[in-house]
């Protein structure tokens, strides 16, 4: 966990250790069971593991959080709106408009809108909450236990990205299916005046795009929330490893550094919550429109 490890990092520092802090490893941590004083908590159902990490408690809090919003929006809203339920409201009306509207209309929009909201929700919340440390179990160093912060966005672990863009695979052929029939749906995946020799390829061709799409959307959310969260821990672990009172002065344009690229990662956070929403909106639409 980041917080024992710098901590860790720091003492080592001042007593001449050459060890040093290695961002990558909140990531290669991030599978495995967390631990509370000593006791991992790990689980199996037969093959089927059921352990409790850090992606998973991520995943459950930022799910908790949409869950909460919803409920209390839905509770508190009045015909007289106050301030927080205008800003709610103009979220609401942003995603119904911006982001569902402007790819499909009437029943479609309806019926989609509720899965393309939750979506753009959990994903922004669990861009956010990645920038706050939370407590997550304990760790020993020193034969001490010491409480383990992290910082981790469950949106950064490629096993989160890949469910997530899964998802929205299978809704879009269900949509597609439902809307033109399976055979409609499939035969519209080839343009109806393209020649007949051609049609096998451009068959082919779009299949091969249905799966890239899956692919560069699971990649995208990842990649972008990984090397962002590794570029935050870099400038930490640089602040806390400087072993001689003399390059103390660095901390303040380090600190800067992780201001300044936090700041950049709340922007990247609500832009990819976007993107994966809209693409979502235009797979799903395309697929029950096929004309268009």
């Amino acid at each position: 966990m980041i917080g024992l490890r710098l901590i860790a990092s720091t003492a080592e520092a001042a007593e001449g250790a050459h060890e040093t802090f290695k961002p990558t490893d909140e990531f290669e941590h991030a599978v495995k069971p967390i631990s509370i004083a000593g006791h991992e908590l790990a689980f199996h159902i037969g093959p089927i593991d059921m352990s409790v990490s850090k992606a998973v408690v991520y995943v459950w809090l930022a799910a908790l959080i949409v869950g909460i919003l919803c409920i209390t929006i839905a509770r508190i809203a009045k015909v007289l709106p106050t301030r927080k339920q205008m800003a709610l409201e103009t979220l609401y009306e942003f995603v119904e408009d911006k982001l569902v509207g402007a790819v499909m209309h009437g029943k479609a929009a309806a019926t989609w809108f509720p899965y393309i909201l939750t979506l753009f929700l959990f994903i922004l919340v669990s861009n956010l909450i990645g920038l706050l440390p939370f407590f997550l179990g304990t760790e020993e160093w020193k034969g001490v236990t010491l409480p383990a912060l992290g910082t981790f966005a469950a949106t950064s672990n490629i096993n989160v990205t890949v469910a997530l863009a899964l998802m929205t695979f299978v809704f879009t052929h269900f949509a597609g299916i439902r809307a033109n029939g399976p055979i409609g749906y499939f035969v519209g995946w080839v343009p109806s005046s393209a020649p007949a020799v051609l049609k096998p390829v451009l068959f082919l061709i779009h299949f091969v795009s249905e799966i890239f799409r899956l692919v560069s959307l699971a990649v995208r959310l990842f990649a972008n929330l990984l090397a962002g969260h590794i570029m935050i821990l870099v400038f930490y672990s640089l602040t806390f490893m400087l072993s001689s009172y003399v390059l103390l002065v660095l901390l303040i344009p380090l600190e800067f550094g992780v201001i300044a690229i936090s700041l950049f990662e709340i922007f990247v956070a609500v832009i990819q919550a976007y993107i994966f929403a809209i693409l979502s909106a235009v797979y799903i639409g395309g697929a029950i429109d096929q004309d268009h």
